[in-house]
């Protein structure tokens, strides 16, 4: 793991630090290079990233204003397959799926299943709504958001009925 992606590792919640480390880990010794390309984010910067392909030049990337991404809360990274030392944003299918499979193994939520937005990059702390993290971190910051955090579930083969779904139909 490159010292970009422990530095963001540093700033998000130590459980979610935790899980993406090793899933990288489990990810290297399948061949993989994963870094983490985004952790925290301000409410500013999540606003900037909102006008993204909307009053901003470039694609459209997220449906999340600032307050209402796990990412500002430090709840959720986005994870990128890397080769010689650059971003491979069009990996092929089964490299975006095994970072789901491990990251379900460890208890995490990976944006890859989701219906309405499919967002392969994103794993998050699942548990909290934004509108929870909002309404707590409005009553005590960070530390207030991070103390309501429920505990994951312990590690283990944890794959959300999706990705169970998904290995059978390989």
């Amino acid at each position: 793991m490159n010292n970009a992606s422990q530095n963001r590792l540093t700033r998000i919640h130590p459980a979610l630090a935790n899980r993406v480390t090793i899933v990288i880990e489990a990810l290297a010794r399948q061949g993989h290079i994963i870094e983490v390309v985004q952790g925290i984010r301000t409410f500013a910067e999540q606003d900037a990233l909102f006008a993204q392909g909307r009053t901003r030049p470039g694609q459209i990337v997220t449906r999340a204003k600032g307050g209402q991404s796990n990412h500002n809360y430090g709840l959720a990274v986005d994870l990128c397959p890397f080769v010689n030392g650059k971003a491979i944003w069009n990996a092929p299918p089964l490299v975006w799926f095994a970072i789901g499979k491990e990251a379900a193994k460890r208890g995490l939520e990976w944006g890859g299943d989701w219906k309405k937005f499919l967002d392969k990059p994103h794993v998050q702390i699942p548990g909290l709504t934004v509108n929870q993290c909002l309404a707590f971190h409005s009553k005590g910051g960070m530390e207030k958001v991070w103390t309501n955090v429920p505990p994951l579930l312990p590690e283990g083969n944890l794959l959300t009925r999706r990705s169970r779904q998904r290995d059978e139909n390989r």
